[in-house]
């Protein structure tokens, strides 16, 4: 993993990252504070500063080293819910204006990108390997048209095992990693400040005019929460955004699919495109997908390699990555006001399509603090409580109550002798509850096991070589060290006895 990374995705591998920015060391004063520097937070500091704000981004790492940069690129405007399904939560009307949003976002990323990020329309396929499918494919197909989605059915889409599915025309693809290096340089040419390893610890009142931010004080009449996680003090979307973990890989194939996004109507779904331009037999292939610190890694990892090497003529598999992401209960993201709150705002539960919903979440947002509203305000807002999302939140909360749940339960006993190179576990060590590992390179690293966030039991991630908490999302690396999410401080070492 790359050390200023909490991934190792294929742009990090073909692009290692660098601080261009330095840490915030004294205090500064802005009209707006960015807590994020992703797509999500330079998106909106762009689009604020267009509006005659000053905006200073903090980013707790470096630019590209959280999720944006281990994103695939994948950009389209098809609902992740699913089309039926939209419409049925928000009508004809809003589900348009929904979609368009997506579809905006993709035509400014492209304005934005220019000739830099390899940035290419193509065709989006929403297909099934089952002919049994057809008839759930074509309603489908149908509640597109509906809601304004270019698409054209397709008896068989341009992949060797699709059997069944749709075209979505004026879909795209992308380099993440390239375009969030623009989307950086755009928001320094619009005069915007950007501060690195300036870790934000959020403390919110009904008015918040500052917060300790890096070794300094950020002063601001506005606060944007972009971080990709809930970083609010709201329970409410704690509940609402649950954490998943996402797998990818790049391999090089000798039988590559046509130039196009593809995604399958499996739960969780695979989706796979064309890594670039220039590499037409290299593919990035996503998926298998579960609860963040409530999974099998490795299987994981490995159910993805089977998946992709059953359906392509695999040479090589040049790099292996996950990505977290959070999951809003209702299908909807959340992004506007934070509830209870007069000047902070949030974009959270994006789903794994970040890089659209985060783009226009910099409109929405900026928006909303500029002349008051926007579009869908209330569809999308953080305060809303839907049937739905209470339904979703209580059946997602099985793994926090098992993560909270492992520091009463009786721990079992590990023997750190017994541990191989990548292994870890939570357990009863010496008389100590501790999170052990023993790291690739044979060293052994002990931890006190309860995340600093809000008190869960954290996991080993045996794929990522982390600590993964299961309740909020946070991450550590193998050593204890903050990684990503909500927690602002690294693991504890072990309550009592020896390191």
């Amino acid at each position: 993993m790359n050390g200023n990374a909490i991934h190792h995705s294929c742009w990090v591998h073909s692009n290692p990252l660098t601080q261009r920015f330095d840490r915030l060391s004294a205090t500064h004063t802005s009209n707006v504070a960015v807590v994020g520097g992703g797509i999500t937070g330079l998106s909106t500091a762009l689009e604020l500063l267009h509006r005659g704000f000053s905006v200073a981004v903090y980013e707790a790492g470096i630019i590209g080293g959280g999720t944006t940069g281990g994103s695939t690129g994948h950009l389209d405007a098809h609902p992740e819910i699913g089309c039926g399904e939209l419409l049925s939560k928000l009508g004809e009307t809003a589900g348009r204006e929904y979609v368009q949003l997506r579809q905006a976002a993709i035509a400014a990323i492209e304005h934005r990108a220019a000739n830099y990020c390899d940035f290419t329309r193509v065709p989006g396929y929403y297909y099934s390997e089952h002919a049994d499918d057809a008839s759930s494919l074509r309603d489908e197909c149908e509640a597109a048209a509906r809601l304004g989605l270019p698409v054209e059915w397709c008896d068989k889409p341009p992949l060797q095992f699709a059997t069944v599915g749709y075209r979505i025309d004026s879909m795209a693809r992308m380099d993440s990693m390239a375009y969030l290096r623009r989307l950086t340089d755009l928001v320094v040419e619009a005069g915007g400040k950007i501060f690195e390893k300036s870790i934000a610890r959020v403390s919110l009142e009904e008015q918040t005019r500052e917060l300790s931010v890096g070794d300094g004080t950020a002063h601001f009449d506005h606060l944007v929460l972009a971080a990709h996680c809930n970083k609010s003090d709201s329970m409410l979307l704690d509940i609402e955004t649950p954490a998943y973990q996402s797998y990818a890989l790049l391999a090089e194939v000798a039988n590559p699919p046509a130039d196009g996004l593809f995604w399958d109507n499996s739960d969780p779904y695979f989706y796979t495109r064309r890594w670039g331009s220039a590499s037409p037999n290299k593919i990035i292939v996503g998926g298998c997908d579960h609860r963040t610190g409530d999974g099998d890694t490795k299987q994981a990892q490995a159910d993805l390699e089977e998946y992709v090497r059953q359906r392509f003529d695999v040479r090589s598999i040049e790099s292996r990555w996950s990505a977290e992401l959070f999951e809003p209960t209702d299908g909807l993201p959340m992004i506007g006001k934070v509830p209870g709150k007069e000047n902070v705002w949030i974009a959270t539960g994006l789903s794994g399509v970040g890089l659209t919903w985060g783009t226009a979440a910099g409109w929405l947002i900026a928006d909303q603090i500029f002349r008051g509203s926007s579009t869908l305000q209330d569809a999308l807002s953080p305060a809303r409580l839907s049937v739905s999302a209470i339904t979703g939140a209580v059946t997602e909360m099985a793994a926090p109550v098992k993560g909270m749940a492992q520091r009463i339960l009786p721990a079992k006993k590990i023997d750190p002798v017994t541990l191989r190179p990548g292994e870890g576990a939570v357990g009863d060590v010496e008389g100590v509850h501790t999170a052990i590992c023993r790291d690739k390179s044979g060293v052994l690293h002990r931890c006190d096991p309860v995340c600093t966030h809000m008190g869960g039991t954290v996991s080993w991630n045996e794929a990522e070589q982390t600590w993964d908490c299961p309740v909020h999302g946070g991450r550590f690396t193998n050593c204890g060290k903050r990684l990503y999410g909500p927690p602002e401080q690294d693991l504890q070492s072990p309550k009592t006895g020896k390191q």
